[in-house]
């Protein structure tokens, strides 16, 4: 019970006290939804997760594979096909098997993988006088049949030959410029070290002048 005086008059009142009860938490807004609520979205449903990834990524391509923009020839018989998963009825241009300076080049513009994940390449014809040149396709990637066309070792022996038909043209210069001299099919030549330009290699022969190390126009040791 308990006495009150309000404006002159009093009186008293019976005060009843209970316990109060705990209020339920103030649940957090999370763009409508708990904490709670997003704990186990997240948990549940990877595809929430801005982290997580549903993409299904092809496998990087191997060692091998002739970086995007070099040349490469082949070295067997083959085919350039419309897309990577190489059928009959889509072949564009066929490349029979030819001798080493005879054989067609193609420049890697891209790779592509066919439906059970084989690497293939995606070229452009560079065999400038041909029919074929300048067709963009797809060609097979495997070390059996294609390579590429410019040397990256020394020679065992320091030494390469000339296979040109015209022969081929020594430089001042490593992007072959300031022309020096021609060296003529068949000529043996030392060679001092090997050397990167651009996306391609030149060999430094003895006497300082650089010539190119494309396999169509120089082979390794005494040919």
């Amino acid at each position: 019970m308990v006495k009150y005086s309000y404006l002159g008059e009093t009186g008293t009142v019976n005060v009843i006290v209970t316990n109060k009860p705990t209020p339920a938490p103030t649940p957090v807004n999370n763009g409508g939804e708990s904490n709670n609520a997003s704990t186990n979205t997240n948990s549940n449903n990877n595809a929430w997760n801005p982290t997580s990834s549903t993409t299904t990524s092809q496998p990087a391509e191997p060692n091998y594979a002739a970086v995007q923009g070099s040349a490469v020839y082949a070295t067997k018989g083959i085919y350039m096909y419309k897309n990577a998963n190489f059928k009959k009825s889509q072949r564009i241009a066929k490349y029979p098997k030819a001798k080493r300076v005879n054989r067609p080049m193609f420049v890697v513009t891209g790779y592509a993988r066919s439906n059970n994940g084989t690497l293939r390449y995606r070229a452009r014809d560079v065999n400038h006088g041909k029919k074929t040149a300048n067709k963009v396709g797809y060609i097979t990637a495997s070390r059996k049949y294609v390579v590429n066309v410019y040397y990256k070792t020394m020679p065992k022996n320091k030494k390469i030959t000339v296979i040109a038909k015209r022969g081929v043209h020594a430089y001042r210069n490593v992007n072959l410029t300031g022309k020096a001299k021609t060296y003529k099919n068949g000529k043996h030549l030392r060679v001092k070290k090997i050397v990167k330009h651009n996306l391609t290699t030149r060999y430094q022969l003895s006497n300082g002048t650089y010539l190119t190390a494309n396999k169509k126009l120089v082979i390794q040791g005494n040919y």
